[in-house]
């Protein structure tokens, strides 16, 4: 018999995830200072591009599928999958932007945008949950 994990355990994990990938130690400088990002060059830029076309792919991928679901009970979840990966690409072209040099963004605000971007891919993912149980 598999012993589940509570929420609490689940909950503690996520948030440990998110502190972990998206805060990174550079962006917990004092305020007002610039911080120079160690990943600044042609292969953080490229993988950066990279990324960026992914997210897009995956944001037209999924207004396709709203399209094909009209007005249906799982519209709505594949909306707000939409809005996420469009909260997605901005903060990758935040970022392109950053480890190109072309302009100076905050990297906290970078990584809020990614945050809002994860919590929003979530709600989709409860909404479609919810209608498909």
């Amino acid at each position: 018999m598999k012993k589940k994990k509570s929420k609490s355990t689940l909950t503690v994990w996520f948030l440990f995830f998110v502190v972990v990938v998206f805060f990174p130690q550079e962006a917990f400088g004092p305020p007002g200072r610039i911080v120079a990002r160690s990943s600044s060059g042609f292969l953080p830029a490229v993988l950066d591009v990279l990324l960026l076309l992914g997210v897009l792919f995956c944001f037209f991928s999924s207004l396709k599928v709203k399209s094909f679901l009209k007005e249906g009970e799982l519209s709505y979840g594949f909306l707000l999958f939409s809005f996420s990966f469009a909260i997605l690409s901005v903060a990758q072209l935040f970022s392109l932007f950053v480890s190109s040099g072309l302009l100076y963004v905050p990297l906290t605000i970078v990584s809020l945008i990614r945050l809002l971007s994860i919590l929003s891919l979530a709600l989709g993912v409860y909404f479609i949950k919810k209608v498909l149980s």
